[in-house]
């Protein structure tokens, strides 16, 4: 099967949401010899923060010459984004044949066994540690949701495991208090292995804690007053969070002689990160630009406020917003919406779950009544009308959804080429 025939192949028969994933995930690994136990895991969780952390991981290991793979979700702008080795990503080809064996001889199986046809996530899962087996010497990868059930979470052996901040997200699936999404988070917690856990709310913490006692997981659990000032190419005030978790994760590895990095590497390594979409300033003239960060739930909306204050207060916002159905929009819209000159209400290309996009408006204008809300349904035009209107002074932030992140990315790769 050529690429474009897998993306097809993927967009016809992988259901989002059907249950048995984890089950359907050992399966396929174990039909293909467990290739995710001759890797060496460095396992994260959390609700924001995750590949933010991970690209740090990832940046300072290959600082010290390490090989390193790295496995995210989800894509911005294309599917190879998601498996990469030392930031190169998979070849369309690699992607194509990995997708074409899974398809053709590992799925026939899982069928004939009476199981359910798998998810898009467990098939590009499993791709992944195929892909990264005797390539690498570390493969960091990201949890795709919560962490109990989740198809990374067969992994039985991970180096180290670590857990970002906690706070609500996906509500209808992990649970409706932060006390359950923890207890979902907790469940990559291994027996014996070591965990480092980023700054949390106390009732998160309370929950991580009560597992790792019951698993024998020693944890090593950061607090805000103890965090470092670091040195990163990274903007925004929380990646200090991030970098501080990153550097503790790394600082673990090497007690227990895992890795050798000396101090300059580390240093080296955290003005290296690159991670799109979090934060992502895109100069369009001496005194104006483009922020593109990919806040798109209660806790990323609050940090995106906090550095549009701090960091931009001397720029005029105009917001390019979209925010799926299944999202916390009221809470979203009053943490950014008061910030905005005018907001550019707009939906991503494909997703299906932002067909209420439009009653946004009616939200906007009562938050902020002087605040001009403009709709238009192809972001493509919106995007480029906005830009060439674009006046000094003012800052364009793209927030909201991944998915329209993802579709402006792609637009301005032609754009400004």
């Amino acid at each position: 099967m050529q690429y474009q025939e897998c993306l097809d192949y993927m967009q016809v028969h992988c259901q989002m949401g059907v249950p048995g994933g984890f089950a359907r995930t050992m399966r396929m690994a174990a039909l293909l010899h467990n290739p995710q136990e001759k890797l060496r895991v460095i396992h994260i969780a959390g609700t924001n923060g995750k590949g933010s952390t991970a690209a740090a991981i990832d940046a300072v290991l290959r600082q010290g010459g390490y090989c390193v793979g790295l496995f995210t979700s989800p894509h911005l702008e294309r599917y190879e984004e998601r498996i990469q080795i030392d930031r190169q990503l998979i070849s369309q080809e690699a992607f194509a044949a990995l997708l074409t064996m899974l398809i053709e001889q590992i799925i026939p199986q899982l069928l004939a066994e009476g199981l359910a046809h798998p998810g898009e996530f467990e098939l590009l899962t499993v791709a992944g540690w195929l892909y990264f087996q005797g390539r690498t010497d570390f493969v960091i990868s990201e949890v795709g949701l919560g962490g109990t059930l989740d198809p990374t979470n067969i992994i039985a052996a991970p180096l180290l495991t670590v857990i970002t901040p906690i706070s609500l997200d996906h509500c209808h699936i992990l649970g409706d208090t932060v006390e359950k999404i923890a207890a979902e988070k907790a469940g990559i917690l291994k027996r014996g292995v070591p965990a480092v856990i980023a700054p949390q709310q106390q009732a998160a913490l309370m929950v991580l804690q009560q597992v790792a006692a019951r698993r024998a997981a020693p944890l090593l659990v950061l607090e805000e007053k103890q965090l470092q000032p670091v040195q990163t190419n990274l903007q925004g005030s929380y990646q200090q969070i991030n970098c501080n978790t990153a550097l503790a994760a790394l600082q673990n590895l090497l007690e227990r002689g895992l890795v050798e990095l000396t101090r300059e590497q580390i240093m080296a390594g955290l003005l290296r990160i690159f991670w799109p979409g979090r934060m992502e300033y895109v100069p369009l003239g001496e005194r104006k630009g483009m922020l593109l960060d990919g806040a798109h739930n209660r806790a990323g909306a609050c940090m995106l406020a906090e550095n549009l204050r701090t960091l931009y207060a001397d720029r005029e916002i105009i917001l390019f917003l979209s925010i799926l159905d299944d999202k916390e929009q009221d809470i979203i819209l009053q943490q950014l919406v008061p910030l905005a000159h005018a907001v550019i209400l707009t939906k991503p290309e494909h997703d299906q779950r932002a067909t209420k996009w439009m009653n946004l408006q009616e939200k906007i204008c009562a938050l902020s009544p002087n605040c001009v809300c403009y709709l238009y349904e192809d972001y493509g035009k919106a995007l480029r009308q906005t830009m060439e209107q674009l006046k000094d002074g003012q800052l364009l932030c793209i927030t909201g959804s991944l998915y329209l992140l993802g579709d402006c990315r792609r637009l301005l790769h032609e754009v400004l080429s």
